[in-house]
């Protein structure tokens, strides 16, 4: 950022009048009342021309205005902007919120500055994909108020971030590919194939999913953005998770442990032992997979794919060993296996391992059927773990010769 570019600005004056005669609920009449014609305050607004110093003046005392436009004060927020932009983009999210929390506290004079749209930009990252909806859909609403005197840049912004809210709020996957697309005619970032990628395996297209995750990845190496490095080797192993190829997904979790370990993080280094615990578990190498659980403490971490106490008891029901199965399934009720899977789901995890533990002829019996089925629809987007109780059902349908539910299980529950 230029603080010239802030300096004498008509798009700038335009966005401060606007916003601020919107969230005084003035109407351009009224404001423009004695000052000028209200066409002639519309184009101030729509930043079309810059008014004389008289009017701006005038403008801002009916609207209970201090304009901001001291040097140093635009100088320091911009750097301050640019630090938050910064850290957010590495991944340093403890700080960048300790930042907007500085940030946040000068909003009045912010808001009264050259630099009020791009406050805004900052507090819709903030509080985007949080719970605090309030204070993401008032930034939001702002910007909006004046989305045509963004600069490119700002354009990008809104639409990244609008992206990444809907597809973690709404969940809406059309729609937030829309303003990831949008971002991405604006601006070629890593962030932006990343999400991509997301969008991708969510519509089960590992072909554009692994694409766009390399395209990131190339540009995380560009900035050296080693957490998003990590992460795309962490993404790129759930490519091949989609495809069933768990064998070559390992090779790239090990990469990302390496970084994982480099950096220190507790956090990244037991998510990433819980993947390739994962995938040690489906090609059958149960022993590495217990290994991998083993050096795991417990951390509860958002982003966990299958809780370890799922993943262990997945291997001793496998293993057919009982006794320690027995064990294992205490597990399932712990605040970490709670946190991703739900109450419920923890719930019918250790009723159907237990009615398995109680009964030899479990596969005889429709309440297995009933058990697994309940799991398989609870788990739609969990779908590894869909994909390994699919696997029981159809084990249950054959041992019982319904060859037909056995054949048209995938039609009946797809991915």
């Amino acid at each position: 950022m230029d603080n010239i570019l802030y300096k004498n600005n008509q798009k700038v004056i335009g966005s401060i009048v606007r916003l601020n005669r919107i969230k005084k609920n003035m109407s351009q009449k009224d404001l423009a009342k004695g000052i000028c014609v209200p066409s002639y305050l519309s184009r101030i607004e729509n930043g079309e021309l810059l008014p004389s110093e008289d009017v701006i003046s005038i403008l801002f005392d009916r609207l209970g205005l201090k304009y901001n436009d001291d040097d140093e004060f635009i100088k320091n927020g911009i750097s301050e902007f640019e630090q938050f932009f910064d850290n957010l983009n590495f991944n340093e999210f403890d700080h960048t919120n300790k930042l907007f929390d500085s940030i946040e506290e000068k909003e009045e004079s912010y808001i009264t500055s050259p630099l009020i749209l791009d406050y805004y930009l900052v507090k819709l990252a903030r509080f985007c994909s949080t719970p605090e909806r309030n204070k993401f859909e008032s930034a939001k609403s702002s910007i909006l108020a004046a989305y045509d005197l963004l600069s490119q840049n700002q354009e990008y912004l809104y639409n990244f971030y609008m992206g990444v809210d809907t597809l973690n709020i709404k969940g809406d996957i059309e729609e937030g590919k829309v303003y990831i697309d949008k971002a991405l005619t604006l601006k070629e970032t890593g962030h932006c194939y990343y999400w991509l990628s997301y969008i991708y395996r969510v519509k089960n297209n590992p072909i554009k999913a692994y694409d766009s995750i390399k395209r990131a990845l190339s540009q995380y190496v560009e900035e050296g953005n080693f957490i998003s490095i990590m992460e795309s080797y962490e993404k790129t192993a759930e490519v091949y998770f989609m495809l069933d190829n768990h064998a070559d997904a390992i090779s790239y979790l090990k990469m990302a442990l390496r970084i994982a370990q480099k950096l220190n993080n507790s956090y990244y280094i037991e998510y990433t032992n819980s993947m390739i615990a994962w995938s040690y578990f489906k090609i059958q190498d149960y022993d590495k997979s217990l290994d991998c659980l083993r050096k795991n403490s417990g951390l509860i971490d958002h982003r966990m794919i299958i809780p370890d106490s799922v993943i262990e008891s997945l291997i001793y029901f496998t293993l057919k060993d009982k006794e320690k199965l027995r064990e294992s399934i205490n597990k399932l009720s712990s605040p970490h296996s709670i946190e991703h899977l739900g109450e419920d789901m923890a719930n019918i995890l250790f009723k159907s391992f237990t009615f398995y533990l109680e009964n030899d002829n479990y596969l005889k019996s429709p309440i297995w059927e009933g058990l697994l089925i309940y799991i398989i629809d609870g788990t739609t987007k969990l779908v590894e773990l869909r994909k390994v109780f699919l696997s029981y059902l159809k084990e249950y349908y054959i041992h019982n010769r319904r060859y037909k539910d056995a054949l048209f299980l995938e039609q009946n529950y797809p991915s």
